[in-house]
């Protein structure tokens, strides 16, 4: 027969319960965060919305010059964007930058927020566009929450900017929406400049091989003066199919370089600069 042990006196057993808990909750603290939860603060929702506005507010006319930085392909390179952010806050010469996407690699919440983290200290507003990195996964969530709509527009001095979600794979064929373009096109006829950024050009398969030919139609129909984009990695300039509208590919951060474009009345230039 078996003999019966004595339970614990009261002391000791809420001394075995606490023991068991610190034993548990490490564990459990492991499955309270989850890679894909979107957690935002209040000043990193709606970032193209409240930066458009910002930039808006910079009371340029169409007389003033006008100067912007474009990069793009930021993802995973930490090191390199903190070295961009504090070249862009020392050079104090340009209104607003532009992110030609892929501001992550797996597109996580936790990638755009510690991108966000550098890109908030470069002293002037910037606006960024969907990339194919930025919209796997959940990722077409956490760019809504973090950004806003896919496809938005501002203008400032004599330039209209056109931000295009151009990632037709990750958007089951529905994107590039060139509908929208063309009303957007339509409703910038009075600006002496067009830009359209997106994130891959429309010479890549993943723009849409039934989609290319109508975007470079529009663009040259409208008289769009620059179509800018990232996704290759690497600086490019090419011409349309027509002859009418450069294109222009910025290089990835991990390069070191990005783009300055200056904008004088309906001369627009630009030059790569190597941080």
């Amino acid at each position: 027969m078996l003999k019966k042990l004595p339970l614990p006196n009261l002391s000791a057993r809420v001394w075995i319960a606490c023991l068991l808990l610190a034993l548990v909750a490490p564990a459990c603290e492991e499955f309270e965060y989850s890679p894909y939860e979107i957690r935002l603060a209040d000043d990193e929702k709606e970032l193209n919305t409240r930066n458009i506005a910002k930039i808006e507010s910079l009371g340029i006319s169409p007389s003033d010059t006008l100067r912007f930085i474009l990069t793009a392909d930021l993802q995973g390179f930490y090191e390199e964007n903190e070295a961009m952010a504090k070249h862009i806050r020392a050079r104090r010469d340009v209104d607003f930058t532009l992110v030609g996407g892929d501001l992550t690699d797996f597109g996580l919440a936790k990638e755009l927020k510690l991108i966000h983290q550098d890109m908030k200290t470069i002293g002037v507003p910037y606006v960024a566009v969907i990339g194919n990195h930025d919209a796997v996964n959940n990722g077409q969530q956490a760019f809504r929450a973090m950004y806003g709509e896919f496809n938005t527009s501002f203008a400032v001095g004599n330039s209209k900017f056109i931000l295009l979600n151009t990632n037709y794979i990750e958007f089951d064929k529905q994107a590039p929406d060139l509908d929208w373009l063309e009303k957007e096109l339509v409703a910038a006829a009075g600006y002496e400049n067009i830009f359209v950024l997106s994130h891959i050009p429309p010479k890549n398969f993943e723009f849409g091989p039934e989609k290319s030919d109508r975007y470079h139609q529009l663009i040259s129909r409208y008289g769009v003066r620059y179509s800018l984009h990232g996704h290759n990695h690497s600086f490019n300039q090419y011409i349309s199919p027509d002859g009418k509208v450069p294109f222009v590919e910025t290089a990835a951060a991990e390069d070191r370089e990005y783009l300055v474009f200056t904008v004088i009345g309906s001369q627009v230039t630009f030059e790569r600069t190597i941080f």
